[in-house]
């Protein structure tokens, strides 16, 4: 029994003595050499950033914040690709916002993404304020004011045309009025009849009339004035719209006005041409052509007085402040010579160019010519011609000349048109009698085609020791 006893008595002691040296190493550093050291906490923070190192999302770099743009369970302070975006943070145009393309339009170097300052056109506006971002347009041009930029505006305009149809693409015009249908609207085109006469000099701006002819110099053209001779009276209700006379005297009753009929009731024609005496311009020769070449209110027929070219009367000469003069001889001609050109353009009716034909065999002979120092410069007259003079005939009939003349019409150096007698495509005239018996007017319609310089050409086949003078070349509208 005391041996049993003993026995439970030691195992007792020994279970108690392992409880208490467990119970030591428990409160110590897990030794028995002391127990003189800190106790050790039990939660981590080896970055001492508050966080316990098991739910630090950067255990090892203090980051109390715990930021993580991408949520990947990185923080950002020890992420690689803060954005997730397959870039390095070190390469990445925008660290921090996800751009795994890197586009950078203006190449700023900073992304589109983050860029507060995107250009994407590279114009100098940023995309914010610019009318079209997309399309390169610093000059931010908006006609129609709605916020979109002209250039990718379908209806730069806003006149409801989109572009692609519209006559005027910069100018509201909804009614796309196009009075000469060249496809240019009318509030766009500088011409808009299409005379070739801008609208800024045209008499008559919706109205084709390159003659610009306004019978009362009112400034509006005839085609478009309802009064042509503004004497106040329109012309749907004027018995006479070509002559003034406001008073609307018509003494026969015939619905013709006296200015314009004669009056009277038997309106007398001394010459019997069909024109009364009252407007006949040669009352007592008949012409019922009523020519007057130089525009004096004579008719040709019976104007003594002359032709007259200066600068003050119908006709003006060509002269050498716009002109050079030039010459020379044509075809096979012996003895042939052209002198003093420049004369022909000088002012000065008594002086002349002279043709001097030896002997032409073969179409022999020479011309003068007057050429336009500035070939942009047409010559704009109805007519033109040459004052000459043959010492050796009178020229009282130019039929005698046949083709021995030849007025030709150029354009920067090519020739246009031509006019000969009784053939070509115009047709000579001799206007009136000069001021000396031997001068005369050579003359013909200008040329429907745009020139600037006029050449008159005297030859011939069979032409023996002649002399042909050429005094002015002039232009003029009767």
């Amino acid at each position: 029994m005391n041996s049993q006893m003993k026995i439970l008595f030691a195992i007792l002691l020994s279970a108690m003595l392992g409880m208490g040296l467990a119970g030591c190493e428990a409160d110590g550093d897990g030794s028995s050499n002391g127990g003189g050291n800190n106790p050790v906490n039990r939660t981590n923070d080896q970055d001492n950033d508050g966080v316990p190192d098991d739910v630090d999302n950067c255990p090892a770099i203090a980051n109390a914040m715990q930021e993580d743009q991408d949520n990947d369970g990185i923080g950002d302070v020890c992420d690689d690709d803060r954005d997730g975006d397959g870039e390095d943070n070190d390469t990445d145009n925008c660290p921090l916002v996800a751009n795994p393309n890197q586009e950078d339009t203006d190449g700023d170097g900073i992304g589109d993404a983050c860029d507060q300052n995107n250009d994407q056109d590279g114009d100098g506006i940023d995309d914010g304020e610019d009318n079209c971002p997309t399309v390169f347009n610093p000059e931010q041009g908006d006609v129609d004011n709605d916020g979109i930029g002209d250039v990718c505006d379908d209806d730069a305009d806003g006149d409801g045309v989109d572009n692609t149809n519209d006559n005027c693409v910069y100018t509201a015009n909804n009614d796309q009025a196009d009075i000469d249908t060249d496809g240019v609207g009318d509030v766009c085109d500088d011409d808009r009849d299409g005379d070739t006469i801008l609208d800024v000099n045209d008499n008559c701006m919706n109205t084709p009339n390159t003659d610009q002819a306004d019978l009362d110099v009112d400034g509006i053209g005839d085609v478009c004035d309802d009064d042509r001779d503004g004497d106040g009276v329109p012309n749907d209700t004027d018995n006479c719209p070509l002559a003034a006379n406001a008073d609307q005297a018509d003494s026969d009753g015939d619905g013709i006005g006296d200015v314009c009929d004669g009056g009277t009731g038997n309106p007398t024609d001394t010459d019997g041409d069909g024109i009364p005496d009252a407007t006949d311009n040669c009352p007592a020769i008949p012409n019922a052509d009523q020519a007057d070449g130089d525009g004096d209110g004579k008719g040709d027929v019976c104007d003594d007085d002359g032709f007259t070219c200066s600068a003050g009367t119908t006709y003006q000469p060509l002269t050498s402040a716009n002109y050079t003069a030039d010459s020379s001889v044509l075809g096979v001609c012996l003895g042939c010579s052209v002198d003093d050109e420049g004369n022909a353009i000088d002012e000065n009716n008594a002086t002349f160019a002279q043709i001097n034909i030896g002997a032409a065999l073969v179409y022999g002979g020479g011309y003068v010519k007057a050429v336009a120092n500035d070939p942009n410069t047409d010559i704009s007259d109805s007519v033109v011609g040459f004052v000459v003079s043959d010492p050796s005939s009178q020229l009282l009939n130019l039929e005698l000349l046949g083709n021995f003349t030849t007025i030709r019409f150029f354009n920067d150096g090519v020739e246009v048109d031509s006019a000969t007698v009784g053939g070509g495509l115009l047709d000579l005239d001799l206007l009136g009698l000069g001021a000396s018996s031997d001068q005369r007017f050579i003359a013909a319609p200008a040329s429907s085609q745009a020139f600037d310089s006029i050449q008159l050409d005297y030859a011939g086949f069979v032409n023996v020791n002649k002399a042909f003078r050429v005094h002015d070349i002039c232009v003029g509208t009767p």
